[in-house]
């Protein structure tokens, strides 16, 4: 597309960065996005994630791409006929507009990104340029540089509208998975305030569309959707798909209502059936596996964090952090067991008097896992200190075995196998469901009335004179 490469060569690409230093590869890649390589494309792809939006941050060079993106993403030949590209660039849209999601301090960023003296940023962005590869590690320490990405910070979220309008085509895509990509990247794109005039256009459109599709993936891109733009979704919360109904509970404008914090806590007791929950049963494994632009990971991370941001008795969600437990400590900060553990010790570590039966269970589940306790792992490593847990295996195993009770004749016991030596009851209480507390006797076992004490039970045919 003619507008496209025209858009490329309008750019002054020596004096942009990107996370690697500058950006005079990027307009080869841009052009490869839309040539017959399949092995350029898939390069061009992968530094769009790499470089140009690394690690979720925008660079100097990132609105121009943005920009140039939003047009490719209409030309025919973009990705060599794989569709998926599309999608990719719809999401990569998304990210943009996620980074720079900063609507209520966008206007102090904006001040200090440009100073009264400019040299400073002028003469800083030159070095940088034409440095080698260890002087530009030395100079990214300077002031000036902060100044620059905020910069790049305003410009993107500038830009956002523009995005935004070049994206909304795409709800009529004929693709139901572009057409889910393309809520998506509305989702952030719409977070703009020149936006909020279209908010109820578009999320009436989502709801129509939600009716209209038998996709659940676009079901559950739509409803996620719905709750970025600020709508309630409240009307799916009883949908029999458990994916579906999941997705309306975690809109933000729901996160004091009690049937939704119902649907997400009973979802939260199995997490990776939620994963499961976006295709159909005899869908092909690979397309079972694919996840929800909005999710940005698996499906549980979010079904997880949102439950635990809004439910603060651990007991209602213990059974959820169980289940996860052998999914701990992968990565850090712990998206699976991460947010259980910091609501069950929202008051810290307890003493061994003052553990809950939920937190015992949990604790008891964490140290006898083998596999969670491997001495190099620094993602539990990490993921404890920054919560204030102990990195001490021993310390887990302790708080999580039974608690121990002196009994009447003063012999600690365990729980499990606490009773009474106490005359009454003859130790008869061990084990029982209900049991006396410690230091208290046992009550009198009940006595025979009169009757039973008079009466003697004869066998059959044996003379019956009373006593």
């Amino acid at each position: 597309m003619a507008e496209a490469n025209e858009a490329v060569a309008a750019v002054d690409w020596n004096r942009l960065f990107h996370a690697h230093g500058p950006a005079t590869d990027t307009p080869r890649y841009l052009q490869a996005l839309v040539s017959d390589d399949d092995a350029a494309v898939a390069a061009a792809y992968q530094h769009l994630w790499s470089a140009v939006l690394r690690p979720g941050t925008v660079w100097p060079a990132t609105p121009p791409v943005a920009r140039i993106l939003a047009t490719l993403i209409h030309d025919p030949r973009l990705g060599a006929g794989d569709e998926t590209i599309r999608q990719g660039l719809l999401v990569f849209l998304r990210a943009v507009g996620k980074a720079v999601a900063v609507v209520e301090r966008i206007a102090p960023v904006r001040e200090s990104a440009y100073p009264s003296d400019a040299s400073v940023t002028g003469a800083w962005l030159g070095a940088y340029l034409t440095a080698d590869e260890e002087d530009r590690a030395a100079l990214c320490t300077h002031p000036a540089r902060d100044l620059v990405l905020r910069r790049a910070v305003v410009d993107c979220f500038d830009l956002l509208p523009e995005l935004l309008d070049q994206v909304k085509p795409f709800l009529t895509h004929p693709s139901p998975a572009v057409r889910s990509c393309a809520v998506a990247a509305i989702g952030t794109l719409a977070r703009h305030p020149a936006a909020a005039p279209d908010r109820p256009a578009l999320i009436h459109a989502f709801e129509q569309a939600v009716r209209a599709t038998d996709d659940i993936r676009e079901h559950a891109a739509l409803l996620i959707g719905i709750g970025e733009l600020g709508g309630t979704p409240r009307a799916w919360l009883t949908d029999p798909r458990p994916g579906v109904r999941g997705c309306a509970a975690l809109a933000p404008t729901l996160a004091d209502d009690p049937a939704a914090i119902d649907v997400l806590v009973a979802l939260s007791r199995s997490p990776r059936a939620f994963d499961r929950a976006f295709a159909p049963m005899l869908a092909p494994p690979a397309y079972r596996l694919m996840s929800l632009p909005q999710f940005e990971g698996t499906p549980r991370w979010a079904l997880i964090d949102t439950v635990c941001a809004r439910v603060a008795d651990f007991e209602r969600i213990a059974t959820g952090a169980l289940a996860v437990v052998p999914l701990a400590f992968r990565m850090a900060p712990c998206p699976d067991l991460g947010p259980f553990l910091e609501v069950a010790f929202a008051d810290g570590w307890p003493t061994p008097d003052a553990v809950t039966p939920a937190q015992r269970a949990l604790v008891a589940a964490v140290g006898e896992h083998d596999e969670l306790w491997d001495p190099d792992n620094a993602y539990r490593q990490a993921t404890l200190t920054d919560l204030g847990l102990p990195d001490d295996r021993e310390r887990w195993q302790a708080l999580g075995r039974p608690p121990v009770f002196r009994d009447h004749s003063g012999v600690w016991l365990p729980d499990g196998l606490r009773g009474c030596a106490c005359a009454p009851c003859g130790g008869s209480a061990r084990n029982a469901p209900t049991r006396h507390s410690p230091g208290r006797s046992c009550p009198e076992p009940p006595q025979p009335s009169p009757q039973a004490r008079t009466t003697v039970h004869r066998p059959p045919g044996s003379p019956s004179s009373p006593i």
